[in-house]
């Protein structure tokens, strides 16, 4: 009686390495995923800190890093953040433009980070000669 009781699992785990071999060991397996696909998908979480050099900031493409000083920043998902932009707009260092820099009256060049995900820069200023020629030029040229 215990031969009767046990066969059905015998056949069901038969039947289940009979698959897993013919999964491993031939064109089945390919099949088998292409009937079955599986998607990975991941909920994009923008928050921590960052370092603006790091790529992609905050480990993600879809996260942005805002700089709080020089070498460390925020996580913040970009869309739907009014406040963010405020923080921007308000903080003395942070710039998109020259002009900018010396508007706030914290530099007058704005040095951009190398990474092609921070849209932002931090002003600096800079005392070179040549610098202030060079952000001259644009002025004697509309002239």
């Amino acid at each position: 009686m215990a031969f009767a009781r046990f066969a059905p699992l015998a056949v069901f785990l038969l039947a289940t390495f009979c698959i897993i071999y013919l999964c491993i060991c031939s064109n089945f397996g390919m099949i088998f995923l292409v009937m079955f696909p599986t998607k990975k998908i991941e909920a994009v979480t923008c928050n921590g800190s960052c370092s603006p050099f790091e790529m992609p900031p905050c480990h993600s493409t879809d996260c942005r890093c805002v700089p709080w000083g020089l070498f460390i920043g925020q996580c913040i998902h970009p869309t739907g953040h009014a406040s963010v932009a405020k923080m921007i707009e308000e903080h003395p260092n942070l710039c998109q433009s020259n002009d900018e820099c010396m508007k706030k009256g914290s530099g007058n060049f704005c040095a951009r980070y190398p990474n092609p995900h921070i849209e932002y820069g931090w002003c600096i200023a800079a005392n070179s000669e040549a610098l202030k020629g060079f952000l001259k030029m644009p002025v004697e040229i509309a002239k």
